[in-house]
């Protein structure tokens, strides 16, 4: 049944007469709008109902696809989306405040065929990606949950190394998948691909950081890919985040400020003009480790960051929709060694207690997009965006007598980015759907990266040179609706101007629903990425000169084929059973030695050249087994099992670094009702990690030589112990009329499990030691 504007307003008129004679609850409201999910044309007369109340809470959209629910009671509700034609959706605990006011989109797909309205079942939302067109490997984020789950530490990144195939650190935000290096991942922002968006970038590992330089507060709902991900993503080998800003409130204005241990954070909202429906977000942090310092010395280590987001969106008559987005960030750290006369004190003992090192970190990103919506049948959406990177890094180390300072290393890593990109999306019918578009990126560079040779001497140049080059991308997929089977074809390509490089990439996902509960999932795909513009750049020395020889490098590259059994087992718990393989190959190597690239972790410094010779693979399952929020309890399981491989130009079949072969997470969670307004939850996270690969230690060689010799004959040989992380989250949030505040306890690993780093040489003692940190991390705020 459809119910009109009339009727919705009389049973609006009885809920406000019910709500103001019981009184005393508190209340908050819920904005949206509601779109059609091929073309994004607003949808007129969607129900939008609160399906766990007693009170017959509801509304309709207006002809802009616009909705407002108020008087719904404080606490979590159950949200029903649905239109007659259109598949219906179910939004499960929409947390409603009475200080923050939660805005959805939300996209309906339209059915293809006639169906019994009785007999459709409503799919949970936090089932389905945001990108619909993902079949395989995805994964739908929810930022609230980045604030609620144990580990999350309110970083999206940190986040998903609860999901099934993921690892992390400690230490870092670096996001390994299915054995793969984090270098393999790409990050994107409002659908354009960004370099690294995390403080203290790439320094511990490519594509990671410390911590992510987004704020919760700045995100929508957002995709994570493990594999073979669709047509539209490229210069990827091994996964995809893909962030989306969510638009400020355009009804009201709402301002937040948060402090805690590690810093302050500042956010604010609102209209612009309400009768366009204009609003503005935007927020800022900043943050110093000198209070927590206080609490945990040991990591006191000179670090303060801070970082800028915004998001304007500007919807016009005739023109579409105009948005302003952008992130900047700006980080410092530095170390020294601490005072020690080597008498008494005795504190050093290791060359990086000799160290010196200095770093700053600058990161930019701006971006203009439009949204012209055509008719009724697909919308065109264009972006410009520039963004800059710059990595400045000094280290030093002292000598032997303690009083000459010599320089060991100099970073001075400098990119640039001006990007234009173009999407049509149009839907042919109700079963087909197509979505093709290009990106163009002039690529801009200057390096000057050294390091000595041996300690002591002078610093060797590994690159030095500055210049521009370019990256085009283009790509098609489609999608076709037959009922039960869904099928979604497409094709990538990439061209890479520096040498001439190209990729042709078809890619393949599929879905046959069984039944409501039960369904079966294929995902195909060739993928390929570029390596760091420094690389191809680097100097070679040969003879007495040195020469670029790295410039013709082909793209790297990888299969995927993943097969995934989906299960829905009652209406609150999820189970999901994904085995893959991938194959990797064009991999750069160094002939006749173990090196891949494959194992690249964070290595600025390669002057040798390489060839395109590498394999590698990664087998495996991913097992997932998730309760979803309900009557306050929830929980995620996960296991993965794999073994990840590579032969290097030496011919050996080796280990990878990243090979765990094993990882399970098991994350669970309660909410409680106080004083019915308030909300008290705590959440615990286990993480099992099995030991990850490194080279053993020729131990005579060290000693002799007063430094680590690594015995590169068994690369990837001996393996660190496993590991037992738990970390904790607690959150208590206070309801009152005109606003609302949360409390929050973290302690990222909780029981101080060990970080294993390699080995380090003991100049105190000579011996050769265990390079191992604890770094138990607690946040209040």
């Amino acid at each position: 049944m459809i119910i009109n504007k009339k009727s919705f307003s009389l049973i609006a008129i009885w809920i406000c007469i019910s709500g103001t004679i019981q009184g005393q609850q508190l209340t908050g409201t819920l904005y949206g709008t509601v779109v059609e999910y091929a073309t994004e044309s607003p949808l007129e007369y969607v129900t939008i109902a609160i399906i766990d109340s007693t009170l017959a809470l509801g509304t309709v959209t207006d002809e802009e696809g616009r909705f407002e629910l108020k008087k719904i009671p404080v606490g979590r509700h159950n949200i029903r989306i649905s239109m007659v034609g259109f598949e219906a959706q179910i939004l499960n605990n929409v947390l409603i405040s009475s200080g923050a006011n939660p805005s959805l989109n939300i996209k309906l797909k339209e059915r293809p065929f006639e169906l019994d309205e009785i007999t459709v079942q409503p799919k949970p939302l936090k089932e389905m990606p945001v990108n619909r067109i993902a079949t395989v490997s995805a994964k739908r984020l929810s930022m609230e949950e980045a604030n609620r789950f144990a580990g999350g530490f309110d970083d999206p990144a940190r986040l998903v190394s609860s999901f099934a195939g993921v690892a992390s650190n400690i230490g870092s935000n670096e996001i390994i998948i299915r054995g793969n290096s984090p270098k393999g991942i790409l990050w994107r922002m409002e659908g354009v691909n960004i370099s690294n968006p995390n403080h203290f970038a790439d320094i511990n590992g490519f594509g990671g950081g410390g911590i992510t330089a987004l704020s919760s507060k700045m995100l929508a709902s957002s995709d994570f890919f493990t594999g073979a991900f669709p047509a539209e993503y490229g210069n990827a080998m091994s996964g995809v985040f893909d962030l989306s800003m969510r638009e400020g409130n355009s009804n009201e204005y709402e301002h937040s400020f948060l402090a805690g241990f590690m810093g302050f954070d500042f956010a604010s909202e609102g209209p612009i003009n309400e009768e366009s429906g204009a609003s503005y977000l935007f927020n800022y942090r900043y943050s110093t480790f000198g209070l927590l310092s206080v609490i945990l010395p040991n990591i006191d280590l000179g670090i303060q960051y801070q970082d800028l987001a915004f998001n304007i969106n500007l919807p016009t008559d005739k023109t579409g929709t105009f948005s302003i987005w952008g992130l900047g960030l700006m980080d410092e750290s530095g170390t020294s060694p601490d005072d020690d006369t080597l008498g008494s004190d005795y504190k050093w003992q290791y060359y990086e207690d000799l160290t010196t090192e200095d770093s700053d970190f600058k990161t930019g990103i701006v971006g203009v997009s439009n949204k012209l919506l055509l008719n009724g049948k697909g919308y065109l959406k264009t972006t410009i965006s520039g963004s800059v990177n710059e990595i400045n890094l000094m280290g030093s180390r002292l000598d032997s007598t303690f009083t000459t300072n010599y320089p060991v290393e100099n970073i001075q890593f400098n990119e640039g980015s001006i990007q234009f990109s173009s999407t049509l999306n149009y839907a042919l019918n109700s079963r087909h759907a197509n979505r093709t578009g290009f990106v163009y990126n002039n690529l801009s560079y200057d390096y000057l990266l050294q390091e000595a040779p041996e300690f002591g001497e002078p610093l060797a140049t590994f690159a030095d040179d500055e210049g521009s080059s370019y990256l085009l991308q283009a790509f098609s997929q489609s999608s076709f609706n037959f009922g039960n089977l869904e099928f979604n074809p497409g094709l990538h390509y990439m061209y890479f101007g520096l040498n001439g490089e190209q990729s042709v990439e078809p890619r393949l996902g599929a879905t046959y629903q069984i039944n409501p509960r039960n369904k079966i999932s294929i995902g195909y795909g060739i993928h390929s990425q570029l390596e760091k513009l420094s690389f191809y750049l680097s100097d070679v020395p040969v003879d007495n000169r040195t020469e670029q020889l790295n410039k013709d490098l082909k793209l790297s590259k990888s299969q995927h084929f993943v097969l995934a059994y989906d299960r829905l087992i009652g209406e609150h718990t999820h189970l999901v059973i994904e085995p893959y393989y991938q194959y990797l190959y064009d991999i750069p190597v160094i002939d006749g030695s173990y090196f891949s690239m494959l194992n690249l972790k964070n290595d600025f410094f390669i002057n040798e050249e390489l060839v395109s010779d590498g394999t590698g693979s990664n087998l495996g399952v991913d097992i997932t087994l998730e309760r979803f929020l309900h009557k306050g309890w929830y929980y995620l399981a996960t296991f993965s099992i794999f073994n990840s491989e590579y032969i290097g130009g030496d011919g050996v079949e080796r280990n990878t670094q990243f090979n765990r072969k094993q990882i399970s997470n098991f994350l669970i969670g309660k909410e409680w009702m106080v004083k019915n307004r308030n909300i008290f939850s705590a959440s615990v996270k286990y993480t099992y990690l099995g030991g990850s690969f490194m080279n053993p230690v020729d131990e005579a060689a060290s000693l002799e030589a007063k430094e680590i010799i690594e015995d590169y004959s068994n690369a990837f040989s001996e393996r660190t112990p496993n590991s037992n992380i738990a970390s904790l989250t607690f959150t208590y949030r206070v309801n009152k009329e005109k606003y609302s505040s949360h409390w929050s306890l973290q302690i990222l690993n909780t029981l101080g499990a060990k970080e294993y780093l390699g080995y380090q040489y003991n100049f105190r003692d000579h011996s050769i030691d265990q390079n191992d940190d604890t770094i138990v991390v607690p946040n209040f705020s």
